[in-house]
């Protein structure tokens, strides 16, 4: 079960736990959170966000980009000043990255896991490092993107998968955030799921394909240190008697 934190202003945001474990337990709530972006946070929910607890917001950027795009594409969080949290800003994904963009952007395949294996093993060093941040920031977490859907969920995927949470939660954390956007985006689930179709494939199996692809010789080769490692192991994971 997702876990829905009622931020005003945002749409997506959610806490990390409350997910199926593989050995039967669930992932703890307090730790990483998620969310479309800040920017479209009210007063209140930034007052919401503080009282959550929040401490750090690593925003999700694409890197490669110039000028108006990168603007677009990686608007910085401006919290008011009562907020303590820090703001980090990682790239995850490379713009300039032609065959990338020929492939999943101009297709409009950027917005389904259809596109996700290929990003692990396109640009492991940049979701390393994002790793890396997410496993050593001070905690509770937020990640963010612009949307809170595709940079949100592909960093969501990998911190589920290192904590050992089954395909059928992650998979089902992903859909939601299609869900919680169609009231700003009608289309978003059919479109989703029409992509899916055309593929002849389905959201589990785009998300176990890219689960599979973070093997112990991805995270060395994507430079991933051994105290974030432990640190998200030891921070998501509960037990079979955690409740929600």
């Amino acid at each position: 079960m997702t876990m829905k934190l009622e931020w005003a202003g945002l749409a997506n945001a959610r806490d990390l736990g409350g997910i199926p474990l593989g050995n039967g337990g669930y992932t703890v709530a307090g730790a990483f959170a998620r969310s479309d972006h800040p920017q479209m946070l009210t007063p209140a929910g930034w007052d919401q966000l503080a009282s959550y607890g929040i401490r750090t917001v690593v925003s999700l950027e694409t890197g490669g980009l110039e000028g108006e795009a990168a603007f677009r594409a990686n608007r910085p969080v401006e919290a008011p000043e009562h907020i303590s949290a820090e703001l980090l800003r990682v790239p995850i994904e490379d713009g300039s990255d032609d065959d990338f963009m020929e492939r999943w952007a101009r297709t409009g395949l950027w917005g389904t896991p259809l596109y996700f294996k290929d990003a692990l093993e396109r640009w492991p060093e940049l979701h390393g490092t994002a790793l890396n941040v997410l496993g050593t920031a001070e905690r509770p977490v937020l990640v963010h993107c612009g949307r809170g859907h595709d940079r949100t969920g592909i960093m969501s995927l990998l911190l589920l998968t290192v904590a050992g949470a089954t395909g059928e939660g992650i998979t089902e954390d992903y859909l939601q955030s299609a869900r919680n956007l169609q009231a700003r985006e009608p289309s978003a689930v059919e479109k989703g799921e029409a992509a899916l179709q055309r593929a002849g494939t389905t959201a589990l199996e785009c998300i176990q394909g890219a689960m599979a692809a973070v093997t112990d010789d991805w995270l060395r080769g994507a430079g991933v240190e051994t105290e974030a490692l432990a640190n998200i192991r030891s921070s998501l994971p509960g037990d079979d008697t955690t409740v929600f």
